[in-house]
């Protein structure tokens, strides 16, 4: 469309020039025919002369430009004739064309203005091609993702039917009374509901009917406990006791039988009934009411008749500590009051930050062994005046802090230095440790 429209404009534009040229023509020969009537300008070659083109003029009177034209007509047509072509119509005629020339040339610009909206629109239009090209693909993307999800969706509902399927049948009912051959040399009977008295242990789920294709069996069909009696009888009867007292008072886990408590504490952490590490909990004083600080602390700890794998401490730092203190942790295997003089004996142990009056764990970058029935000591120095907070004071060494029938934590030494193991001279201050340590017990792991 755009094209055709040049082109007419175009045309129109020569049409008009010649219309032009023609009307100028004729006027101009009008003009020299009266004059010759009149006998005035009258040339020698008489009326055939005034056909002539007027000089400058070619066959359509294009040639001369139109001032020359115009001049050229009034001395030739003379003021006095009525009917001659005066300067008034050659300036209409230009004034006309000067009219034509600027449509033409709004036109042109309205053409021009035209062809850059379809190259904006040509552009726009491939760039939405292109987005929904886009789009299209990540719909496409979304829609496999969503079948993905459906498929694996589908799937988890049939096991959690044919779960639900398992529980609902006939043959798990808590009253069942269940044969149990322990490790092949005693079989015992209990009910069902004693085996799930501690609903969220890994026991109560193998008993609970849900996995009875899973359990092992014997020859005889009796339920197998890869346990000796003496380590499953003391659970049996805990989660007898459980069962006759209920979920609203709490029992104490039994210790197990002497000379096998890591077996013990091993079978209960199978079960799912003993946390993955057993705590000693020496907190004397709530974190955010600890009063006393210095630069560092230095403990001892005795493994009692199990060596045990020391796995985290948690502490805090004093008060006045405006951010965090920079820990680092030393261990070694010996008295305090002489390691304390034995820098070579330490080791790291792991280095961290510890918040002010807030409770801070210190994660060992690896578990430390601690041998049974041997003393041991923990060094924690800092880089602040107030780095670690500790809890009341303390008579000696040989006071005890805290202690368990694993762990037995001492009072401790404080350092006034910022330099590490220094800061120990002069007049003995025994304070105590004030926070909790992580350990597991070694044949337990």
């Amino acid at each position: 469309c755009v094209c055709v429209l040049v082109c007419l404009c175009a045309c129109l534009r020569v049409c008009v020039c010649v219309c032009v040229c023609l009307c100028v023509c004729v006027d101009v020969r009008t003009g020299a025919g009266a004059m010759d009537c009149s006998g005035q300008h009258a040339t020698p070659d008489g009326p055939a002369a005034s056909l002539r083109p007027l000089p400058g003029a070619s066959a359509f009177g294009t040639s001369m430009p139109s001032d020359a034209l115009a001049t050229e007509a009034g001395a030739v047509g003379g003021g006095a004739i009525g009917g001659g072509v005066g300067g008034g119509d050659f300036a209409g005629l230009q004034a006309l064309r000067g009219s034509a020339d600027g449509l033409f040339a709004a036109i042109e610009t309205r053409l021009r203005e035209a062809a850059r909206r379809e190259q904006e629109a040509d552009a726009v239009r491939e760039q939405s091609r292109h987005e929904r090209e886009d789009f299209e693909r990540q719909c496409a993307e979304v829609r496999a993702s969503m079948d993905i999800a459906r498929e694996l969706l589908q799937a988890e509902r049939r096991e959690l039917e044919d779960e639900k399927a398992r529980m609902q049948a006939p043959d798990a009912r808590r009253s069942d009374v269940l044969s149990l051959n322990l490790g092949g040399e005693r079989v015992v009977q209990r009910r069902r509901s004693t085996l799930c008295a501690v609903e969220d242990s890994f026991l109560a789920a193998r008993f609970s009917g849900r996995w009875e294709q899973e359990l092992d069996l014997d020859e005889d069909g009796k339920y197998f406990i890869n346990y000796p009696p003496e380590l499953f009888l003391p659970l049996l009867d805990y989660l007898g006791a459980k069962e006759t007292e209920g979920p609203a008072r709490q029992l104490p886990l039994p210790l197990g039988p002497d000379g096998q408590r890591p077996q013990f504490q091993a079978m209960l952490r199978y079960f799912g009934m003993l946390p993955a590490v057993s705590i000693l909990d020496v907190l004397q004083i709530p974190y955010e009411d600890v009063a006393g600080s210095d630069h560092g602390l230095a403990f001892e700890i005795l493994p009692k008749n199990n060596s045990l794998m020391l796995v985290a401490l948690e502490t805090c730092a004093g008060r006045f500590v405006t951010n965090v203190a920079t820990a680092t942790v030393y261990i070694c295997q010996g008295t305090l009051v002489r390691r304390l003089r034995q820098r070579d004996e330490w080791r790291q142990a792991a280095v961290c930050s510890l918040r002010p009056g807030l409770s801070s764990r210190i994660e060992l970058s690896e578990p430390v062994r601690l041998q049974a029935n041997c003393q041991h000591c923990v060094y924690i120095a800092t880089n602040h005046a107030n780095g670690i907070a500790y809890g009341g004071g303390a008579r000696g060494g040989t006071d005890v802090c805290g202690e368990n029938e694993d762990l037995c934590v001492y009072a401790a030494r404080t350092s006034g230095s910022m330099v590490p193991f220094a800061g120990f001279e002069g007049f003995l201050y025994w304070h105590k440790f004030n926070g909790k340590l992580e350990y597991t017990l070694v044949d337990g792991i």
